[in-house]
């Protein structure tokens, strides 16, 4: 059965719409937290937390700022025909080493790295490939690595760990493909 293609107006209203489920589950959770933590602490406690989290808000803001302008950069320096060759569906196998090897490279939070992969779809990389590049960055991490792993854990844990998730971006990229291949709506 062939299936037809989306047209991007209904996949811009798809997004905007699940965007506002997230955001109104969200609110309900933190609602049904606060109202939990007054019965349980009372008003000063349900005062404190929001003083905390607007404290965190504003210390997350320019790294997210931030990560967002790497976004756009990429966005305006990488010409949209070199990431579709590199990271497009018709990169194969190379594009999956590729987005492993980025990922694994990549430092910083989510803050950097999921505005990149925003990027990175918006200029034609496979599903696949910034799959792959999610999975290095959370499960190889160099930097990680080379900063906390090895200094707590030793050498010897460290490398083993570290050559045990090599193959799990490729994997996981590859799965995802055979996923969009076969479900094309999972396709955002």
């Amino acid at each position: 059965m062939k299936h037809e293609p989306v047209p991007k107006l209904d996949v811009r209203k798809a997004r905007r719409k699940a965007g506002l489920r997230s955001t109104l589950l969200f609110l309900a959770l933190s609602t049904a937290a606060g109202v939990a933590c007054y019965v349980a602490k009372g008003p000063e406690a349900v005062t404190a937390r929001m003083v905390d989290a607007g404290y965190q808000i504003v210390s997350l803001l320019p790294h997210l700022l931030l990560g967002l302008v790497i976004a756009a950069a990429v966005t305006v320096l990488v010409p949209q025909q070199r990431v579709a060759r590199w990271l497009g569906a018709e990169s194969g196998m190379r594009g999956l080493v590729v987005a492993t090897c980025i990922g694994a490279i990549m430092p910083g939070g989510p803050f950097a790295s999921f505005p990149l992969v925003f990027a990175l779809s918006q200029a034609g990389a496979d599903i696949g490939a910034l799959i792959a590049f999610l999975i290095a960055w959370a499960a190889i991490g160099v930097n990680r690595l080379v900063i906390w792993e090895i200094p707590f854990m030793g050498l010897e844990f460290s490398a083993l760990r570290f050559a045990s998730s090599i193959p799990l971006p490729i994997i996981a990229g590859l799965i995802a493909r055979a996923l969009c291949t076969r479900y094309p709506q999972l396709r955002g």
